[in-house]
């Protein structure tokens, strides 16, 4: 079951388990997660259940705004396990074991999404410490463990995404790290909203790419 974990100061006030397919967050008295300070709007933010049985967050509107994994949530987000969202003085850890689950049951499943060095013999599960990028538009699952993985819209790739613009960006893993860097004169690739040419990424990054939306997972 999906929860927050509500801290404030870094004590742990309370945990909410999600069962409603819709919340609201805020000072008001009406919400269904209440959090009495002035740093937070009477309605600040509504968490509602996917088709899939997943959470999305978006912003009501509210003074403060949320912060999503420290970066100001602009739009709608879909959540995933190990988010922490950010509302006034409180933070809201998410937590979803059946996700993750999913997740890992996926990732075992669906071998021939995954991208492996070019060298090596094709493998049917992840390694530990894999990577994996999720497109939030329909959850499929591409796993990266080593080598170079390539996304764009031109050319030999091995994510393909559409775009009016040339996109050609490579996902690195070097040891325990795994990092982006945009194949082009501009960067032509978004991580947590801001244009990067090169960047290290940390596990649950938005990545955007053309018109594709990822969030960057540990498996």
């Amino acid at each position: 079951m999906a929860r927050f974990r509500i801290t404030k100061d870094q004590v742990l006030l309370l945990e909410v388990d999600l069962k409603q397919d819709s919340l609201s967050i805020g000072r008001g008295p009406r919400c269904d997660i209440r959090l009495g300070d002035l740093t937070v709007s009477r309605t600040h933010a509504r968490v509602r259940r996917t088709h899939d049985n997943r959470f999305a967050v978006e912003d009501a509107e509210s003074t403060n705004g949320i912060y999503l994994n420290g970066h100001r949530l602009e739009q709608r987000a879909l959540l995933t396990d190990g988010d922490a969202l950010t509302i006034g003085a409180y933070q809201l850890d998410f937590a979803d074991s059946e996700e993750l689950a999913t997740l890992r049951f996926e990732v075992s499943r669906l071998a021939s999404s995954s991208f492996f060095h070019k060298e090596q013999a094709f493998a049917p599960e992840a390694e530990a410490g894999a990577g994996v990028l999720i497109n939030e538009a329909n959850n499929a699952v591409f796993v990266i463990t080593a080598g170079k993985a390539v996304i764009g819209n031109e050319g030999e790739v091995d994510i393909r995404v559409p775009g009016n613009q040339g996109v050609r960006a490579s996902i690195m893993h070097q040891g325990a790290q795994f990092y982006i860097c945009s194949e082009t004169e501009k960067p032509c690739v978004k991580v947590n909203g801001t244009p990067v040419m090169n960047a290290l990424l940390v596990f649950n990054d938005r990545i955007e790419a053309g018109s594709r939306r990822f969030i960057f997972r540990e498996i």
